[in-house]
């Protein structure tokens, strides 16, 4: 009978949008692949890769609780579809890039729920990394990306995400960044860590 088949290292890089994630999710790869991580994995939600992420990204481009809603609800499909295609597999490492502060999609009452329910379903990791970005800051990077403005992209809503994102990585084990600065700042925040 073979060894058991070990479980991937999980990081996970999230936080609202123009925070960030993507870059240091492709940094701490490059630094791992570095360390001679040959199979390192990154997903970033919501994938376009597939029809859960895609319904994901179209309701984001709406207004309203209902599209609050179905975006958190696609968006969760998309993220356990994730795990169960690429948890426990070749890769040696997997990176996502936004996970479970999706959850803040959702109308306040419900962002406590879904967080708990979620955290104690799906796996966590030690290495969860929350870049906090103030609004104003995030809005500009967005505006310098161009495309379509998501419903969360305005600036009430980046600041009532960000509250949500604060109170819920206060429990279990976010290590809260400070994504204001350059990338290489954030970067250096996060490699302490890594090491």
């Amino acid at each position: 009978m073979g060894k058991p088949k070990q479980r991937p290292l999980f990081i996970i890089v999230d936080g609202g949008d123009g925070s960030g994630k993507d870059t240091q999710a492709k940094a701490i790869a490059k630094y791992l692949m570095s360390q001679n991580n040959s199979h390192i994995r990154i997903r970033s939600h919501p994938a376009l890769d597939n029809r859960f992420g895609r319904r994901a990204k179209t309701a984001l481009e709406t207004e309203g609780k209902k599209g609050h809603c179905i975006a958190a609800f696609f968006y969760t499909l998309d993220v356990i579809r994730s795990l169960v295609k690429y948890y426990r597999h070749e890769e040696e490492v997997i990176i996502f890039s936004r996970y479970l502060l999706g959850v803040c999609y959702l109308p306040r009452n419900l962002v406590m729920f879904g967080y708990n329910l979620f955290s104690h379903m799906l796996p966590t990791s030690y290495y969860s990394f929350f870049l906090d970005v103030d609004p104003l800051i995030a809005r500009e990077r967005i505006s310098r990306r161009g495309g379509a403005v998501e419903m969360f992209e305005t600036l009430p809503k980046l600041r009532k995400m960000q509250q949500k994102m604060r109170h819920v990585t206060k429990f279990h084990h976010w290590h809260r960044i400070d994504g204001n600065g350059t990338p290489s700042q954030v970067w250096s925040q996060i490699k302490v860590i890594l090491e």
